[in-house]
C-alpha cells in the first residue's frame, strides 16, 4: 500500500506566457482522462480529448464528459521515464480559453490535486506527495510547482472543484505544459518527435473535421478502454521453453486457453511461428524474410500514427501505434527498394560508427506476397534506448493480413530482453468493424509473454459516459 501525504499550495499568479527558467520542457508520449465530452458540435472528436492539453492551442481543449461538472473526474499526462527528477514545474490554462465568452461559458476546475505517477507493472502507480491547489479563475497561464520522487513518469490531475459555467457543466483545461527540474539528461531531439506527435494529430483532426472526414481508410474510435482477460506470474526460474519449438512459438505454448480469447490465441499463436520462421535475428538462409520475402519501402499516412497514439492512449506500449499507417491496405504502398547490403556492409568497414551502421544492415523492410496485395510485412529498425546510458536496441514488428486489412501485430524489443522481467513479445489480434462507412478496429485482443509472466488485455472503444 502507498500512502500518501497532501500538500496543499497557495493559489498560483497568472502568467502571459510560461516562465520555467532553467527547467527543461517535456512532451507526453500518451495523455489519458477518465472520460472526455463527446456531443453533435464534437464533430470527428476534433475538439475535447485529452491530448489536446498538450498542443500549446488556447483554442483546443480537453472537456471531461461526466455527469455533473465533473469532480473526480481526472487526466494523466505521461512522459518520459526520469530517474533523477526533482521537481515537475506545471503550467495550466485553466477553462476553455477559445475566448472569453466560452470560457464563462464553460465550467473551469478549482481545486485540483496534482500526484506524480510512475508506470507499475499493473498500471499507473502514485508514487511521492500529492498535492492540492486552487487554480484562479482568469485567462492565462498559471504555474504549479510539484515536488517529485527521483523516479517519475507523469502526473495525474484531478478535479476536486469547479466553477460554475454560464450556460453549461462541462468542465475544461485548455492546455497544461510540464517541464522538469533535475539531473537526466535533456535530449530535446526525443521531446521535438513527442511534441511533432501531438501537433500531427490536432492538425490531422482539424482537416477531418473541415472537410467532413478524413480522407484513410482507418478510422479510431477517439478512445479504448483497457479489460485485463489474464494475469500470470510465474518464477523466471520455473520457465523451461518445450523442447523443438523456437522462441516465439515456445512462449506461446504456455499461454492458458480460456474461452474467452481462445480464437485469438490460435490466430496469434500461427503469427508467433511465422515470426520465428522470418526473424531478421537470423542472417541469411535461416531468416525467411531474407532470403525469399521481397525488401521494400513503404509509405504511409504519417497522421494515422498520432491519431493511434490518442486512441490507445491505454495501451502502454507503442508499438501497435508505431506501425498504424500499415493496418489498412487502403492507406499504403511498398515499393521494391534495392536488396543489396553491400554499400551498407562497406560503409561499415571504414566508420567508426560501427554499431549503428550494424543495426541498420540487420534491419529493414521486407514483404511476403505481392507488392499490390501483401500477407505479411516484417520491420526490423534500431533505436538509441536509454536515459543516462545510452544504447542502440532491436525492434521487430511483425503485420498479417487478411485482405485488405491487418489481422495480428507482433512485436518484439531486444533492448527488453536486458531485463529480464520485462515484456519483449507482444502480439495484437485485431476485429474489424465499421464507422461512417470506415473499418475501425472494434476489438483487440493483446498477448505480451515473457518467461516470467503471461497477460491477456482486450482494448474496445469507451461508451460515452
Amino acid at each position: 500500500m502507498i500512502l500518501l501525504s497532501l500538500i496543499l499550495a497557495a493559489a498560483p499568479p497568472v502568467l502571459l506566457e510560461p516562465d520555467a527558467g532553467g527547467a527543461h520542457r517535456l512532451h507526453p508520449r500518451r495523455v489519458v482522462a477518465s472520460s472526455f465530452l463527446e456531443n453533435g458540435w464534437n464533430k470527428h472528436a476534433q475538439n475535447y480529448l485529452p491530448l489536446y492539453i498538450a498542443d500549446d492551442d488556447p483554442a483546443t481543449a480537453w472537456v471531461e464528459g461526466a455527469r455533473g461538472r465533473g469532480e473526480g473526474e481526472a487526466l494523466e499526462w505521461w512522459g518520459p521515464e526520469l530517474s533523477r527528477a526533482k521537481t515537475y514545474r506545471l503550467f495550466i490554462r485553466n477553462g476553455f480559453q477559445k475566448s472569453g465568452k466560452l470560457f464563462r461559458a464553460n465550467a473551469r476546475p478549482r481545486k485540483v490535486k496534482l500526484e506524480p505517477l510512475v508506470q507499475g507493472e499493473t498500471g499507473p502507480q502514485v508514487t511521492g506527495k500529492a498535492l492540492e491547489t486552487e487554480l484562479r479563475d482568469v485567462l492565462g497561464w498559471q504555474e504549479v510547482r510539484l515536488p517529485v520522487p527521483n523516479k517519475v513518469h507523469g502526473v495525474r490531475l484531478t478535479i476536486a472543484s469547479t466553477y460554475p459555467g454560464t450556460s453549461y457543466d462541462d468542465t475544461s483545461i485548455s492546455d497544461l505544459r510540464v517541464y522538469v527540474e533535475g539531473e537526466d539528461p535533456y535530449k530535446p531531439e526525443a521531446e521535438a518527435v513527442a511534441f511533432e506527435q501531438v501537433r500531427a494529430f490536432a492538425l490531422e483532426r482539424k482537416q477531418a473535421a473541415a472537410r467532413g472526414g478524413s480522407g484513410s481508410k482507418l478510422e479510431w474510435a477517439p478512445r479504448y478502454t483497457k479489460e485485463t482477460l489474464l494475469t500470470l506470474e510465474r518464477s523466471y526460474d520455473d520457465y523451461e521453453p518445450p523442447r523443438g519449438m523456437t522462441y516465439a512459438a515456445g512462449l506461446f505454448s504456455s499461454v492458458p486457453v480460456k474461452d474467452s480469447y481462445k480464437s485469438a490465441l490460435e490466430r496469434a499463436k500461427k503469427v508467433a511461428e511465422l515470426f520465428d520462421r522470418a526473424n531478421l535475428d537470423y542472417q541469411g538462409q535461416d531468416s525467411e524474410a531474407r532470403a525469399k520475402w521481397t525488401r521494400v519501402k513503404p509509405a504511409q499516412l504519417k497522421a494515422q500514427t498520432a491519431s493511434a497514439r490518442t486512441a490507445l492512449a491505454a495501451m502502454e506500449h507503442d508499438g501497435l501505434a508505431r506501425i498504424s499507417g500499415l493496418l489498412h491496405l487502403g492507406d499504403a504502398s511498398f515499393f521494391e527498394a534495392d536488396a543489396s547490403q553491400a554499400r551498407l556492409q562497406a560503409a561499415i568497414a571504414k566508420s567508426n560508427k560501427t554499431e549503428k551502421l550494424r543495426h541498420q544492415s540487420t534491419g529493414g523492410d521486407f514483404l511476403l506476397g505481392s507488392l499490390a496485395r501483401p500477407t505479411a510485412f516484417l520491420r526490423g529498425t534500431s533505436a538509441l534506448s536509454g536515459s543516462r546510458e545510452s544504447w542502440y536496441a532491436f525492434r521487430q514488428t511483425l503485420v498479417t493480413y487478411a485482405g485488405d486489412k491487418a489481422d495480428v501485430v507482433l512485436t518484439n524489443d531486444t533492448r527488453d530482453i536486458i531485463n529480464r522481467d520485462a515484456i519483449a513479445l507482444r502480439i495484437h489480434v485485431i476485429e474489424w468493424g465499421e464507422t461512417n462507412g470506415k473499418a475501425t478496429p472494434k476489438a483487440i485482443t493483446s498477448f505480451l509473454v515473457s518467461e516470467s509472466r503471461i497477460q491477456v488485455l482486450r482494448y474496445r472503444p469507451a461508451t460515452r459516459a
